[in-house]
């Protein structure tokens, strides 16, 4: 079986537009989380219809990286090795990372009458 490099690189800036600048804080981090992955699944989803749509998870059995790219809203359903399953709408991008607790059966629905496509890479660490 072969495996992946996978790495979550760069970092993230919040600074004050307003001035004066010297008297605001602003935030900065660095990310980089690398992981090795066993199974990888890229797709490409089409919501044409209003109904939840279940992402297939090709050769992956738990996703411990999802990584969503959406061309609008949608209501994003997760449910995880703890059981429970859990709700959230995204527009633009999604990236859930864990270590411990990976996720098990995703769903995607759209906006009403709103034609969606949703791009998905799901990771499972080796």
């Amino acid at each position: 079986m072969s495996s992946d490099q996978f790495t979550l690189s760069g970092g993230y800036v919040c600074e004050p537009l307003s001035a004066p600048a010297s008297l605001a804080a602003s935030i900065t981090a660095a990310i980089d989380e690398p992981m090795v992955l066993k199974a990888k699944h890229y797709d490409t989803i089409k919501l044409s219809v209003d109904s939840a749509v279940v992402v297939n998870f090709g050769g992956v059995t738990n996703a411990h990286i999802v990584i969503l790219k959406a061309t609008g809203k949608v209501k994003l359903r997760v449910t995880s090795t703890d059981g429970a399953t859990q709700a959230l709408p995204f527009d633009t991008y999604l990236i859930l990372m864990s270590q411990t607790v990976p996720i098990t059966a995703i769903d995607l629905t759209r906006v009403a009458a709103t034609d969606t496509d949703v791009m998905v890479f799901l990771g499972e660490k080796a």
